[in-house]
């Protein structure tokens, strides 16, 4: 997901607008928060895999969205990135897949990587991820990483077909994002009701539930799929608990994989990590865990 930069001099005028003026602060805030993020640069060390994929767009109501695909996607697998990312984020994970002879399949989400600003939402990711099946076919696996998560689980529950799912540091709150970014702006209680209700306005058509439906928690026990989930102990940007959180909901069809550590994203790199991940993906039904990781179901 990235930290936001500290910009106390916009946090504080829009603390100050809150009261006297909350829908005014509230777009404020909100044009503040959807701004497209520097695109992610692709690493080097990925170039070659990058330019080897096989890359389209689709036209997603006002974005020419990015699409890529590697290996044979007769047997396609969809990546899900997270916020401040790109799909070439998945590049360790793609390799391997492609060895075992899976086809995985990405997109750079609006306002990131390839793909134009602004910003858009769990919904315009919805549209996405059909469009991506219509293409390709009921998925062997889904994996997303951070906040992809809960823009994965909502696909499913919203008829995305995929056999399995792997949440790797996974936010579980829909709401976490807005919370992270008032923090970091240093915006109080009030700015940040203010820029929730300006969000369920432009985005929502005034839906004060979808900070509850489109967490990855909501109605997660109704879908069938094994699902794994792997977090570090240590991650500074989405909190550990959040994997905790998930994992509980699960109703025992939940395993997890806990490090300690590897950050915030350390399992898309880590060795022992893509073996569990890939073996899961395979069929396996409980990965075996690297020394020192600690394994826990649901």
């Amino acid at each position: 997901m990235g930290a936001f930069e500290p910009l106390p001099l916009l946090g504080a005028a829009v603390n100050a607008l809150a009261l006297p003026a909350p829908r005014l602060a509230g777009a404020l805030s909100r044009r503040l928060w959807a701004s497209p993020p520097p695109p992610r640069a692709v690493p080097d060390r990925d170039r070659d895999l990058h330019e080897a994929a096989d890359t389209a767009t689709v036209r997603v109501g006002r974005w020419d969205v990015v699409t890529y695909a590697w290996g044979d996607t007769a047997r396609p697998v969809l990546l899900v990135h997270g916020w401040r990312s790109r799909a070439a984020r998945f590049a360790p994970l793609v390799r391997r897949l492609v060895d075992l002879g899976y086809g995985p399949v990405s997109w750079d989400a609006p306002g990131h990587g390839a793909t134009g600003g602004p910003v858009g939402t769990i919904l315009d990711a919805l549209r996405i991820q059909r469009l991506l099946q219509e293409r390709y076919g009921r998925f062997h696996a889904v994996v997303a990483h951070s906040m992809g998560a809960p823009f994965a689980v909502h696909a499913l529950r919203e008829g995305v077909e995929a056999d399995r799912a792997v949440l790797l540091a996974g936010v579980s709150d829909f709401g976490f994002l807005l919370t992270a970014f008032t923090d970091a702006l240093g915006m109080g209680p009030r700015a940040l009701a203010a820029l929730r209700a300006d969000v369920e306005r432009h985005y929502f058509d005034a839906d004060p539930t979808v900070w509850e439906r489109f967490s990855t928690t909501h109605r997660i026990a109704t879908l069938e799929q094994p699902f794994l989930l792997l977090h570090d102990d240590t991650d500074e940007v989405v909190p550990f608990a959040h994997s905790l959180r998930t994992l509980e909901h699960l109703g025992g069809r939940g395993r997890m994989i806990a490090t300690t550590g590897l950050g915030h994203s350390g399992a898309l790199f880590e060795r022992e990590h893509l073996d569990a991940i890939t073996s899961f993906v395979q069929g396996a039904d409980l990965p075996v865990p690297a020394p020192g990781d600690r394994t826990g179901t649901a």
